[in-house]
C-alpha cells in the first residue's frame, strides 16, 4: 500500500511492529492507513480482527490469553493495570486457570466491554511489573478475583492459595472482602479461623453436623519412643483416631499397624458425599472407642497441634 506521503507500508508485516500484534486504531491511522482499510481488513475472514472497541489484533488466528490481556490493558489506557486471576498467574499463583473477561483496574471512566471487567478506583495501588505487564499487587489481585467469582470453592481456591503460598496475611484481605458476597464472607471467616486448604474446609463442614469433639489438625503421630508413624489431617487423641483426606492412603499403613484407627476419605468423596462421609466418621469413632487405646503419642514439631478450630496448615 502507498500512502499520501509516499511511504510504502507492508500491511502483512505491520503486526511485527506491535507487541503481541495488538494495536490501537489510532496508532494505525497515525501510520497513514485509511479508516476504510481498517474496516476492510477486519471483515469476516479478513487478515485482522477487532478484539475490543478501538483495539485490533493484526492476525486472523484466535487471540491467545496474553493477547487478550494486552488488548485489555491498551483498552483501559495509560496507568491501567491487570488484576484478577490473570494477575494472580503472573504472581506465580496457579490454582485457577484464567478464563472469561480480563480484569483491569483504572482510575478514570472506561466504557464496559464484553471481554473486559473494569474496576474503577479513586487511587490505583503501586503496580508491579510482571513479564512486561503492569500488574496489581498480589493482595489486590486476589480481592478482585474473589469478587468476580461465583462458586464458593473457586473463591476458596484463590484465597487459600494467596494466603498459604503467597504469604498474604488474612488481615490484608479482610477490609476489602468483609462486604463481599455471602460466599466471600464465609471463606474469609474460614481463613481467619485457620483453614488453609479446600479439603480442610469441606472436612470442617462435615464435622459441623456431628456430635464429635473437635479434632486437632495436621498432627504428627509417633510411637512411644518418638518414631514418626505419619500425619493425621484430623486427629482425635482420646480415640487414637486419624482422619486422612489430604495425605496419600499409602501413608496410613504404619499408623494402622500401630493400632490407630485410620479413616481415609478421597477429596472427591468428601466434596460430593458429605452425608456418607459423616457416617463413615461415626463408624470409625465407634470402632476406635471399643478397643484399648494404643500406646502412641501425637504432636511435636512436624506439624500444627492446636486444638479445636485453630488449625493452620494442611498438606494438599
Amino acid at each position: 500500500m502507498r500512502t499520501s506521503n509516499r511511504t510504502t507500508i507492508d500491511l502483512d508485516a505491520l503486526g511485527g511492529l506491535f507487541p503481541g500484534r495488538v494495536a490501537t486504531a489510532s496508532e494505525l491511522l497515525g501510520l497513514g492507513l485509511p479508516s476504510g482499510e481498517l474496516g476492510v481488513r477486519c471483515r469476516p475472514r479478513g487478515p485482522w480482527q477487532h478484539l475490543l472497541p478501538g483495539i485490533l489484533l493484526l492476525a486472523r488466528t484466535p487471540p491467545t490469553r496474553a493477547q487478550l490481556v494486552r488488548a485489555a490493558l491498551r483498552y483501559g489506557g495509560p496507568r491501567t493495570m491487570l488484576t484478577g486471576v490473570d494477575a494472580l498467574q503472573l504472581h506465580g499463583m496457579r490454582a485457577l486457570p484464567a478464563t472469561g473477561p480480563v480484569q483491569i483496574l483504572v482510575d478514570r471512566p472506561v466504557e464496559p466491554a464484553a471481554k473486559v471487567r473494569v474496576t474503577r478506583v479513586r487511587r490505583l495501588p503501586e503496580p508491579v511489573l510482571r513479564k512486561g505487564f503492569l500488574t496489581a499487587p498480589l493482595a489486590r489481585a486476589a480481592v478482585d478475583a474473589a469478587g468476580a467469582l461465583c462458586l464458593r470453592d473457586d473463591i476458596r481456591i484463590v484465597l487459600t492459595e494467596v494466603v498459604r503460598h503467597g504469604g498474604v496475611p488474612v488481615a490484608d484481605l479482610r477490609p476489602w472482602l468483609s462486604r463481599g458476597s455471602d460466599h466471600v464472607r464465609q471463606v474469609l471467616a474460614e481463613l481467619a479461623d485457620g483453614v488453609r486448604s479446600v479439603p480442610q474446609a469441606w472436612a470442617r463442614a462435615v464435622l459441623d453436623d456431628l456430635a464429635l469433639p473437635s479434632p486437632r489438625w495436621d498432627v504428627p503421630v509417633r510411637t512411644a519412643e518418638g518414631r514418626l508413624l505419619g500425619i493425621a489431617d484430623a486427629w482425635w487423641d482420646d480415640l487414637a483416631l486419624a482422619w486422612q483426606f489430604s495425605t496419600p492412603r499409602s501413608r496410613a499403613d504404619l499408623l494402622a499397624a500401630a493400632g490407630v484407627i485410620v479413616l481415609h476419605t478421597p477429596p472427591a468423596r468428601l466434596r460430593r458425599l458429605p452425608a456418607a462421609v459423616a457416617q463413615d466418621l461415626l463408624r470409625a469413632a465407634t470402632r476406635a472407642g471399643r478397643r484399648p487405646r494404643p500406646t502412641i503419642k501425637a504432636g511435636g514439631a512436624a506439624g500444627g497441634t492446636t486444638t479445636g478450630k485453630e488449625s493452620i496448615t494442611l498438606h494438599r
